[in-house]
């Protein structure tokens, strides 16, 4: 054993089903139906297609007949071919035809509102075979396709077998969000499945997103999912979204990126397995766009990937014995413990390096020792939550390449504990957090993808009760004192008392993503259906619908004198009366106004907000603006805004910022202070509370400010880079609770008899 300083760190139809249905889904356990057996059968030869990003305009109601279909041509030809038999280059013999198809996401442009799920179904009826989907992030940010994904799989997660193969089909597409990411309640689901799969049985991922994409959080994606999966015998990944035609490896295991069905990469993939050979390649409708295109411009096809299918996992060349998984380290630094574990039989030169969220550190030298002790320092981290990696590369010698390259990666996360910042307690849950956290009295209110709300107790965790609706829980609840609003996409809203029983509950019939807002007597809340509910609050009983936008309404919308001012996803901002619904005007959204792109720049997932009796408005293209009583859009106030939230004197507003900073500006737009802290896109306003703001960035970091002039208190990194989309709840106490795209919900505080001059604190 031998030890290794580092360097200061740097700052920073054969197929069957198994699903997981929400209402299946309790706290912390994944219950799977639908399998009849998990024993893994021989493999046999078959062929698929791969398809992806096929993006299929909306069809709303009003608008007649559908237009032409983009790719049309494309999507005819190869709903064609699927019955033929698959020439692929350098076979002898053609393939037979296919036996089935995968669309691994981006079905839709804008989402299914109406009738465009119809639209994508009816263009895809010639296909001869079953056609598997999956949502990418065009179909789950406008108009999210959860309740299409359960009717046609189960839902958004599910698994079938075929050829003695078996395919994990996830969703990497947040909900309303068009971020990436592999939520909590998918990894459960995940995990639930691969330990149900036996080991030499191979198995084939299908997501929308490349795990190389930046859009995702930060390593925590990639390297905790790729170090779960490196343990089964995952053959291939397949997946989409950048519209190319590509390979790439992800720490050991191979991936594909499949084109589009229109544009230059036109076509579709064929996955064969055959003797014993897993097998890529790509036809290209109109030619490959790499090279000169002959006079017929005709179909032609690209190898992408050739390989023998494997009997079991590659091995895996080391693993982290220390720090243990989640352990809370103090001091100024941790002993990082590298023990060798597969060793190839074959010669070759092992390679080690570690990263800590992501920031990589120098290579490890003595990786060959059984065991390799390196000294992290840690005297630079923020305090909270941090993703440890180690790569490892295995290069067989020139003279002996039969195991060809091995690569790997294992992770670790961990704590770095200040005595400045008290964690009272910290809770996982097996679901995605995206509404805003409540409290409730004693209580902590918290809601997930998982279609449950669950009390916890604010002072230990533990819970009190839980609620399950029959789907995913997208927007945060509100609390009148008595009863707490919610909506879901079951296509329900419901009233809960504070002890969790169902006091009524309104069917909407389509999914409902709105924020309630309560008012005196009464609840307004939108659905993605483009409909504004007005209800009586003891009730349940339907006072008013108005109908409609043209896409849904996320947002909570606000109360404008005798007006319900909300916006919706086809970029324009509503105005109807608080009495009948009636709509009193409509306008543009600050950016939609720019007459471009209106429908990705809408005013749509944060609220209008009314200061000193002016209704100031941001919008996805992060710009702020006032509106005038009937209506007018008046002169941009500031841009690279993300979110918004009135001040209690109600004459100026908290705000966030696209990239770095929150601050306080008055209603006309002047800036009183603006402090440089990471902050992001995601649509939370600062929280506001005892002359404090707490701020949480996109990938976890909560910074808390002095509310009078922005000067930094603390901070904590309370994820390890998952993405934080749901706004902070702070009690009387001044302890604030945060909670995560990875299920964690923290309650800390600051402890107010210590400083610290640590870097990050």
């Amino acid at each position: 054993m031998k030890g290794v300083a580092l360097g200061k760190l740097i700052a920073g139809v054969r197929s069957r089903f198994v699903y997981a249905g929400v209402g299946l889904l309790t706290l912390g356990i994944v219950v799977l139906t639908g399998c009849a057996s998990w024993g893994a059968r021989p493999v046999e030869d078959f062929a698929c297609l791969h398809l992806t990003d096929i993006h299929v305009n909306p069809h709303l109601l009003r608008s007649g007949e559908p237009g032409p279909l983009r790719g049309g041509e494309t999507i005819a030809w190869l709903c064609r071919e699927a019955a033929k038999p698959q020439d692929l280059p350098a076979l002898e013999n053609a393939l037979p035809p296919p036996e089935f198809a995968l669309a691994t996401g981006d079905l839709t442009e804008y989402g299914v509102i109406d009738d465009t799920w119809d639209v994508f179904e009816d263009a895809f009826a010639p296909l001869p075979i079953p056609l598997y989907v999956l949502p990418g992030n065009h179909d789950n940010t406008w108009v999210a396709m959860y309740e299409v994904m359960r009717a046609r799989h189960g839902g958004e997660n599910y698994t079938f077998d075929h050829g003695g193969c078996r395919f994990l089909c996830i969703s990497s597409a947040s909900g309303q969000e068009p971020v990436p990411s592999i939520d909590a309640k998918t990894r459960a689901w995940l995990m639930s499945v691969l330990e149900r799969t036996p080991s030499h049985q191979p198995i084939f991922l299908a997501l929308h997103h490349p795990l190389h994409s930046s859009e995702f959080a930060s390593p925590i994606e990639r390297d905790t999912l790729v170090d779960m999966l490196r343990d089964h015998n995952v053959a291939l990944i397949l997946y989409g979204h950048g519209h190319g035609v590509e390979h790439r490896d992800h720490g050991g295991i191979p991936g594909v990126m499949g084109g589009s069905t229109f544009g230059k990469n036109a076509g579709y993939g064929v996955l064969s397995v055959r003797k014993g050979t897993l097998r890529y390649a790509y036809r290209y409708h109109k030619g490959d766009p790499r090279t000169p295109v002959d006079e017929r411009n005709g179909p032609v096809w690209r190898s992408v990937y050739e390989a023998p299918l494997r009997s079991a996992p590659p091995p895996r060349p080391i693993e982290i014995d220390s720090p243990t998984a989640g352990a809370t380290v103090s001091g100024d630094e941790v002993t990082v413990q590298l023990a060798r574990r597969d060793r190839p039989e074959a010669p070759g030169t092992l390679k080690v390096s570690l990263a800590v969220d992501g920031q990589p550190l120098a290579d490890i030298p003595d990786a060959e020792s059984d065991q390799t002790d390196v000294l992290l320092p840690t005297d630079g981290l923020t305090a909270g939550a941090h993703l440890l990696s180690a790569y490892a590369s295995w290069e067989a010698s020139p003279s002996d390449p039969a195991t060809g390259p091995i690569s790997d990666v294992r992770t670790r996360v961990f704590y770095v504990d200040r005595p400045e910042v008290e964690v009272i307690w910290r809770r996982h849950r097996a679901a995605a957090i995206k509404g805003g956290l409540l409290l409730v009295g004693e209580l902590l209110i918290v809601t997930g993808n998982d279609g449950v709300v669950t009390a916890l107790d604010r002072r230990s965790g533990h819970q009190r009760w839980s609620f399950a609706t029959g789907a995913e829980i997208l927007g945060t609840p509100a609390w009148s004192g008595e009863l707490l609003a919610v909506g879901s996409g079951d296509g329900w809203v419901y009233a809960l008392d504070a002890h969790g029983r169902e006091r009524w509950k309104f069917h909407a019939g389509l999914p409902v993503y709105g924020w309630p807002l309560i008012d005196g007597d009464e609840v307004f809340i939108g659905d993605n259906g483009g409909r504004m509910h007005a209800l009586t609050l003891a009730t349940g009983e339907l006072r008013w619908t108005f109908a409609r936008a043209d896409y849904g309404i996320e947002s909570q919308p606000a109360l404008w004198n005798d007006r319900v001012v909300f916006g919706a996803w086809d970029g324009y901002l509503y105005a109807v009366g608080r009495s009948d619904g009636e709509l009193q005007w409509k306008s543009w959204g600050p950016k939609s106004a720019e007459g471009r792109a209106a429908r990705y720049y809408a005013p749509a997932d944060c609220g209008p907000v009314v200061v000193d009796d002016r209704l100031l408005v941001c919008d996805r293209g992060y710009v702020l603006a006032s509106y005038t009583a009937e209506g007018d859009l008046e002169p941009t106030l500031a841009t690279g805004i993300s979110a918004i939230a009135p001040a209690p004197d109600n004459r100026s507003l908290f705000y966030r910022k696209l990239r770095d900073g929150c601050g306080l500006m008055a209603g006309d737009g002047k800036v009183l202070w603006e402090s440089d802290v990471p902050a992001g896109r995601f649509p939370i306003p600062p929280t506001l509370r005892d002359g404090k703001i707490y701020v949480c960035s996109n990938r976890g970091l909560l910074s808390v400010l002095d509310a009078a002039d922005g000067t930094m208190l603390w901070t904590y990194q309370v994820t390890p880079g998952s993405y934080v989309m749901a706004s902070p709840a702070v009690d009387a106490d001044g302890v604030c609770y945060v909670a995560g795209v990875d299920g964690s919900v923290t309650a800390l505080r600051y402890r107010q008899n210590t400083r610290s001059t640590r870097q990050g604190m």
